[in-house]
């Protein structure tokens, strides 16, 4: 199992908003092929900061939701994440 671990800030006018965030069901209504799960993450000592834990069967079902026009949610948060030169990390489940 791939694990894909993301940070990002709420950002009202150019990013995901609160309110998204506090939906993040109902933005996510069907899981992209190879998402086991994900859970977001809020940082206690650094205030506005997030990290978005995603869990896939591989890094390739990742990419081809990176790339592809649905799930625009979870793009955008990569997107976020890329654009802004926020800490992403990658790591395999060993246990």
């Amino acid at each position: 199992m791939y694990v894909n671990i993301l940070t990002f800030k709420i950002n009202e006018k150019d990013g995901i908003s609160s309110n998204e965030l506090s939906m993040l069901d109902d933005n996510i209504m069907t899981k992209p092929k190879g998402l086991d799960r994900l859970h977001v993450f809020k940082d206690k000592k650094k205030k506005n900061k997030f990290y978005l834990i995603e869990y896939w069967t591989s890094m390739d079902l990742k990419n081809q939701m990176e790339k592809s026009s649905s799930h625009l949610f979870l793009n955008r948060i990569h997107q976020l994440s890329v654009d802004n030169h926020y800490k992403n990390i990658e790591c395999d489940i060993v246990i």
